[in-house]
């Protein structure tokens, strides 16, 4: 099956105007190797993750319109809900008296021209990330604001799925943000989160593990805690989280974790962790799905003897 396009067509998604021009013809366009993802829109497969939805989508977009919504966090590699994964449809976001489509599946927000800097990855253009996470509030938890928010001032140069090198923000940048959204929807879920959100965390299971640990009413861990050996003062390894009073560490094995070389550094540094006296606790996903509670409980049990 041919499925070449003419030079300067996108395969993700291009107008039919565009098709047309660059020399396609009418049957052709027409023609059930095509997907149509959209009134106007051709596409060689149809778009089936938030990714591939975003890039047909794409061509639609007017100068002064940017995609937001769960849509814009995949095109940025920020963590998506897993609740919102499977949200149909894209949110548009266009400045206050300016055009918008009328497409079914569409949904527009509209903000002031000042807030609407745009970025551009891989051709795909979306609201900046303070706005895209403002313009969640009021669907997200309170948690999961705190966990975009970690994610988005993370400087973590291997970030899961970041698709930008970070920080995309701020904490001023946020903080403004805020600021700005008084009277808006989910206004007081955005004061809520700010304070909690934490720089230097490295995936968002790190900022999960940390909220289920403060939220069941223990103390809340250092974040990406340096580890110093007592008597050389070398440095041993950084640990996802520590409680340093009661020389307890909480580490999550995450996918990152699966590589020979990586699960050889990591046996090497609890070993050395051990040595000096601390204590590791390790998670996986598994201890957090369906619920974290049996974790908390032994945690909060390794604490209290450690402490009392």
């Amino acid at each position: 099956m041919d499925r070449s396009l003419p030079p300067g067509l996108d395969a993700r998604g291009f107008l039919v105007a565009d098709a047309v021009r660059a020399g396609m013809t009418p049957a052709r366009l027409r023609s059930a190797r095509l997907a149509v993802p959209h009134f106007g829109v051709r596409s060689i497969a149809q778009p089936e993750s938030l990714l591939e939805r975003a890039a047909a989508f794409a061509p639609l977009l007017q100068p002064w319109q940017r995609i937001g919504g769960v849509v814009a966090l995949a095109v940025l590699g920020l963590p998506v809900p897993w609740r919102l994964r499977g949200s149909l449809g894209v949110d548009v976001v266009a400045p206050k008296g300016r055009g918008t489509p009328d497409r079914p599946g569409v949904r527009v927000r509209r903000v002031s021209d000042a807030t609407l800097d745009a970025w551009e990855i891989e051709g795909v253009r979306v609201v900046a990330p303070p706005l895209a996470w403002a313009l969640l509030a009021a669907t997200c938890t309170e948690h999961e604001l705190v966990v975009l928010g970690d994610a988005i001032v993370s400087d973590a140069e291997h970030y899961p799925d970041r698709r930008a090198p970070g920080p995309l923000a701020t904490l001023d940048e946020l903080r403004a943000t805020v600021g700005r959204w008084t009277g808006r929807p989910g206004a007081a879920r955005l004061r809520a989160a700010l304070p909690r959100i934490r720089l230097g965390v490295e995936s968002p299971r790190e900022s999960d593990m940390r909220l289920f640990i403060v939220d069941a009413g223990m103390p809340e861990p250092e974040v990406q805690a340096s580890v110093h050996d007592p008597e050389t003062g070398r440095l041993l390894g950084r640990a996802d989280l520590m409680h340093r009073d009661a020389r307890v560490v909480e580490e999550y094995e995450g996918k990152g974790h699966r590589s020979k070389e990586q699960w050889e550094r990591d046996v090497q540094k609890y070993r050395d962790f051990e040595r000096i006296g601390l204590h590791v606790v390790r998670a996986t996903n598994r201890d957090f799905v369906p619920s974290p509670d049996r974790w908390l409980r032994d945690l909060a049990a390794t604490l209290h003897s450690r402490t009392a």
